[in-house]
């Protein structure tokens, strides 16, 4: 049977989707993995010597090994340190250094450096065995804010357009974009000018970006998130009322989500780009603080000659 005009339209959009997203989705489904089976693991070898008091750790058959200059434990802060390196490394290379620019696409790079220093963390914590004091105290605390930083950055990220190489995107970009699709819906799928005014009143979320400060901006984008399921059983239902027939509800459906989405991230943009400055005025000092501090712990570490199996 010979295909019509939208059912060609939503196949190529399903290949251009699946081909730009399900490397970075499988990509990023490993990262989680591995960080989770990493953290669980150690956890579940050692959580008996970890939930001991410390005036009974030192009986403990395995405290040999994992007080913090013991071999396993000090091997937890040389692997995590070096994971932080590395994950700071290799993301600002990537975002900064021209000669980079097309080495693979920036949220790849970024969604790494998020494992390298979440994962990284965790295994510093475990090399303390818990325990907070000193230089290293502060380190530890200082890098429990660059991590608590950098989710909530990696939130804002999501807020901001961007196109498959991870590049953003301007107002412009999204609006054209918002009457790329609305072309769709008219011409390929031939809705009458009713449906898609309705299509286009669906949870329109309300936001004033001249007069929002950072929560109103943050509650806006959490009912944002929270309306998705809804917005779409709306749609879903105007379609069903609208005798749309049923092959063609679940591309309308996604079609019409992402111009719902595009809406939103336009209404926003300039003011998430705004908190973007601000948040690096904050993460920034913690990240550069954190760096310094593990440097001069990892400095009187090796020349008081703990220098783990090397």
């Amino acid at each position: 049977m010979e295909q019509t005009a939208a059912d060609r339209s939503s196949l190529k959009l399903k290949q251009k989707t699946s081909i730009s997203d399900l490397p970075h989705k499988v990509f990023t489904l490993f990262l989680i993995t591995v960080g989770l089976i990493t953290a669980i693991t150690i956890w579940a070898r050692n959580y008996t010597y970890y939930l001991m008091p410390l005036q009974e750790r030192p009986t403990s058959q395995r405290y040999d090994s994992l007080r913090p200059d013991g071999v396993e434990s000090h091997g937890y802060g040389v692997i995590g340190t070096a994971m932080i390196f590395i994950g700071v490394a290799t993301y600002s290379s990537r975002k900064r250094l021209r000669r980079f620019a097309n080495l693979g696409r920036i949220r790849d790079f970024l969604d790494f450096h998020i494992f390298m220093c979440l994962v990284g963390p965790i295994l510093v914590l475990y090399h303390t065995t818990f325990l907070f004091g000193g230089i290293a105290g502060a380190g530890f605390w200082c890098m429990t804010a660059v991590v608590l930083s950098g989710f909530v950055g990696r939130y804002f990220y999501k807020f901001i357009p961007k196109n498959i190489q991870g590049d953003e995107l301007t107002s412009k970009d999204l609006e054209t974009e918002r009457a790329d699709l609305m072309e769709s819906l008219v011409s390929n799928y031939k809705l009458d000018e009713n449906t898609v005014k309705l299509i286009e009143e669906i949870s329109v979320v309300r936001f004033d970006e001249s007069k929002a400060g950072l929560l109103q901006l943050l509650w806006y984008m959490t009912k944002v998130d929270l309306s998705h399921m809804r917005n779409t059983r709306r749609l879903r239902a105007l379609l069903r009322r609208r005798s749309v027939p049923k092959s063609y509800v679940r591309e309308i459906t996604r079609i019409a989500n992402r111009r719902i989405v595009l809406r939103q991230r336009v209404l926003v943009l300039e003011k998430i780009r705004q908190v973007f400055h601000y948040w690096h005025v904050i993460h920034l000092p913690f990240s550069i603080v954190m760096l310094v501090i593990l440097i001069v712990h990892v400095g009187v570490a090796i020349a008081f000659g703990y220098t783990w199996i090397f």
